[in-house]
């Protein structure tokens, strides 16, 4: 299961294009014993609270691991008053006992109804840290549940083009902020944050083209034949050289 934004989505790209569906034609090619099934839940603009609200699907299917690849939106100055309002159900139903309870979230929910994606516009501030981890975390005690592994993914390098825009700055703190968190959950943490080769980009500098797409595919795909991801698919792991590689610290 992936929960993604506008990356994970294929923004701009025919849907085969788009990493997830690459990812499913690699795992088919490596491991063709197993019948593999993506479910991409994965929508332009979403923030993690957007992917919280529908998160129910997720706990529908029951996945084996859920891949979260969110932050771009949540980092850059693109905040809504309905991503405000969705962080702040957020805290009731998950925060409080009685937003836990079924009957009384139902009825918090008939009282003052989620707010439509359509009210999002832009305001110039980022979620904040704190809901931004809250809303992860949770999302990864969730998986832990239902027995998946939780994946966090950094963001896709953006175009060397765009590293001075401010709306971007914060970036670099979210991207460390998903990299601790992973540690501290023990879950796994896909980096693909790193250099791109040219062509990636489509003329926003945000966005992929095919190229770009197939490269985070690959990026994604290696972590399958390693630690812990494999061994909790069960597949054939490749001994990892993680003693090799710089600090994230």
């Amino acid at each position: 299961m992936i929960l993604g934004d506008s990356i994970a989505a294929g923004y701009g790209l025919p849907s085969e294009y788009a990493w997830p569906q690459l990812l499913h034609q690699g795992l088919t090619e490596t491991y063709p014993h197993i019948a593999w099934r993506i479910h991409n839940l994965s929508a332009p603009g979403d923030t993690v609270a957007d992917a919280y609200v529908r998160f129910d699907e997720a706990q529908v299917k029951r996945p084996d691991l859920l891949i979260i690849a969110l932050g771009r939106n949540d980092c850059r100055r693109t905040h809504s008053p309905a991503v405000d309002r969705r962080i702040e159900i957020f805290n009731r139903n998950e925060q409080t006992w009685w937003g836990r309870n079924a009957m009384l979230r139902r009825l918090g929910y008939l009282l003052n109804p989620l707010p439509d994606a359509s009210q999002a516009h832009e305001t110039g501030s980022q979620t904040p840290m704190e809901a931004f981890l809250s809303i992860l975390g949770w999302m990864m005690r969730q998986a832990r549940a239902m027995n998946a592994l939780p994946a966090l993914v950094t963001m896709a390098p953006l175009a060397p083009t765009m590293a001075s825009d401010p709306h971007f700055a914060p970036c670099t703190r979210y991207n460390t902020a998903l990299r601790d968190l992973a540690r501290d959950w023990e879950a796994a943490l896909i980096e693909v944050d790193y250099t791109l080769p040219e062509g990636s980009w489509q003329v926003d500098g945000v966005h992929l083209t095919a190229r770009g797409q197939a490269e985070i595919a690959t990026r994604l795909l290696r972590n399958f034949r390693r630690p812990p991801i494999a061994p909790h698919l069960a597949l054939k792991t490749q001994e990892s050289n993680a003693h090799m590689a710089p600090s994230l610290d």
